[in-house]
């Protein structure tokens, strides 16, 4: 799942290095198993698509595939394939965005949906007091 996560950066230019960001995506997937058990199955299922569409498409072509064909974005979600793009893949795209992928937009406050990303090696996303 971490390869798909990192796909997401590369393709759309929002994160050269997702490494950093790999216990978060790891998190992130357990706490969505905990709020809602089908995720789990939702996660097994994308690894199956992911590997099809790998084997067809090569890499990166499997992942441009799942980001930009059409049939994956119907609505709603009934196909492997679009349930891996819409439970998986952009949830991890929103995940991206909101841990600095905004960043890559020009955005000045892109580290968290709100405040900021809680990291001390990174300054704050709004003026300190002076």
């Amino acid at each position: 799942m971490f390869d798909l996560f990192s796909a997401i950066g590369v393709f759309w230019g929002t994160m050269s290095d997702s490494e950093p960001c790999r216990l978060r995506l790891y998190n992130f997937m357990e706490n969505r198993i905990d709020l809602d058990p089908l995720y789990e199955k939702y996660y097994l299922s994308a690894v199956a698509v992911l590997t099809d569409l790998l084997r067809q498409h090569g890499n990166p072509g499997g992942y441009e595939f799942l980001f930009s064909d059409p049939t994956a974005a119907k609505t709603p979600p009934l196909t492997p394939l679009a349930i891996t793009r819409q439970k998986v893949a952009n949830e991890f795209i929103a995940l991206q965005m909101s841990l600095g992928g905004f960043l890559a937009f020009g955005a000045k406050n892109g580290p968290g949906f709100f405040g900021g990303v809680n990291d001390p090696s990174r300054p704050p996303p709004y003026r300190p007091i002076r």
